[in-house]
């Protein structure tokens, strides 16, 4: 409890680089947590083998724990439910934040039926999410009997009945065992990462939440069938989502030559091709010829490789990230606004009076001064970050940039502004809280011109977004 005896809004963040490496460590809330007046909360989770290992071959039955990862962050959030308050923190007012595979998590923890309700209020998605084709590790026994011939691990002839004696024995082996074993995914997928085992992520989760957008929408076939004791597959908590994207999401996975000089359409349709061959199972030819079609500039003669490349990069972006997230916000307003057409889904009960949630997307378009990229490349997978935490207000910190403009200054002090009015009442609207003078800040004047600025509500018919940018 603070001095005042006001307990203050909780943002507990999920960091992401990869599902098999990263850390929460470098991630400094203090400032946040100072000039927002609110907790910040990080923590790292175990990842990898250590997080994701699924030896279950059949999880529609005999479902088993896999998922540690996202365990480790469910027992964060009830951590803070239990001790948050010492800290002058709400409880009863936590939001989850998350970047990148961070985010997919977020979004996992959102819609799995394990987490109960009041563990959290809000969501918010930074270039993430559930639907992605990354997210999910459709074949984790794969995965995980290639990791168990690497340490000479006997495998059992029934897998069905005995696929617990592969993880005993991967049990046996040391860290460092386990660690020199390279495990290599298809190109844009996962080796180890959340995957369907029954507890944690439910079976058939995917056409469950497409159910809501209607049988045009869900492209996985039948609808799924009702899950054990009639339990439900997704949940129907209800959050507040604010969610948005980069630019150009997928820009950080090319080479620097790539980059600078482009390559021809020969290149990138097989970029193209991997992608479709790795992300999708059936009609894989028509959706080829599909993408390359929309992403070509068919009034050019002549197609630079510049262009070619920044096709590709847009493509490759509106796949991964952006397609998945507008579904997901879709899906986060649909939910609680008309019947789904899922008969197993349980709808919410008719006597709750509670206020509908409330859904904002933004699309950061900012690319910085002193960045990795030249400019008019768009901004890039995490250039948000430095924003969103509030570096630009104190010359860096961490492995975040050192250098800002007063504009850079005056841009993520309004992010900053918007992200806490939402953790705050769930609408980025609002009175400034926090209790600094303005005139003690390097960009207030010019952060005055965002102040005007209303953020509208999103919703799937306009999808109406916050561009944010110069």
């Amino acid at each position: 409890m603070t001095e005042s005896g006001r307990r203050h809004p909780v943002v507990l963040y999920i960091h992401g680089e990869s599902y098999e490496w990263g850390s929460g460590n470098p991630y400094d809330g203090s400032v946040l947590a100072s000039y927002t007046e609110q907790v910040i909360v990080t923590i790292n989770y175990r990842l990898g083998v250590l997080g994701f290992l699924n030896a279950n071959v059949a999880p529609e039955t005999k479902a088993r724990m896999a998922n540690y990862g996202l365990m480790d962050q469910i027992a964060a959030l009830h951590w803070v439910q239990q001790h948050i308050a010492l800290f002058g923190g709400d409880p009863e007012n936590v939001s989850l934040m998350g970047q990148g595979t961070g985010a997919a998590c977020v979004h996992f923890l959102a819609i799995s039926p394990t987490v109960i309700r009041g563990l959290f209020k809000r969501a918010i998605l930074l270039s993430g999410s559930a639907l992605s084709s990354w997210a999910v590790v459709e074949d984790p026994v794969f995965y995980a009997l290639k990791l168990a011939r690497a340490i000479n691990c006997t495998i059992p002839e029934d897998l069905l009945k005995d696929n617990e004696l592969i993880v005993d024995c991967l049990r046996e082996s040391t860290l460092e065992e386990l660690m020199q074993i390279d495990i290599q995914p298809p190109t844009f997928l996962s080796a180890f990462g959340p995957s369907v085992d029954g507890v944690v992520i439910k079976p058939d989760f995917q056409k469950d939440l497409l159910s809501y957008l209607g049988p045009e929408f869900q492209g996985f076939g039948p609808l799924p069938k009702k899950a054990e004791h009639g339990a439900p597959i997704t949940s129907n908590n209800k959050y507040d989502l604010l969610f948005g994207v980069t630019t150009s999401e997928a820009l950080w996975k090319f080479a620097e030559k790539d980059v600078h000089q482009g390559f021809e359409g020969e290149r990138r349709d097989r970029i193209i091709r991997t992608y479709v061959r790795n992300a999708y199972v059936y009609h894989l030819t028509e959706i080829f010829y599909t993408v390359v079609n929309e992403y070509s500039d068919w009034e050019r003669t002549v197609q630079h490789p510049v262009n070619t490349k920044d096709a590709c990069v847009q493509a490759l972006s509106d796949a991964q990230f952006v397609a998945p997230l507008v579904q997901t916000g879709d899906l986060f307003t649909l939910r609680h606004t008309k019947k789904p057409n899922n008969p197993h889904i349980a709808p919410p009960p008719e006597i709750e009076m509670e206020p509908m949630p409330k859904t904002f997307f933004y699309v950061f378009d900012y690319q910085m001064k002193d960045g990795d990229y030249p400019q008019k490349m768009g901004s890039v997978h995490g250039e948000e970050l430095p924003f969103v935490f509030g570096a630009a207000l104190v010359d860096g910190f961490g492995h975040f940039p050192k250098n800002y403009t007063r504009s850079e200054m005056a841009l993520s002090e309004s992010i900053v502004q918007y992200f806490a009015n939402f953790a705050r009442t769930g609408n980025p609207n609002g009175l400034d809280h926090h209790t600094r003078n303005d005139t003690l800040l390097p960009a207030s004047r010019e952060k005055s011109r965002f102040r005007s600025l209303t953020w509208d509500q999103y919703d799937p018919v306009h999808q109406k977004y916050l561009e944010i940018g110069k």
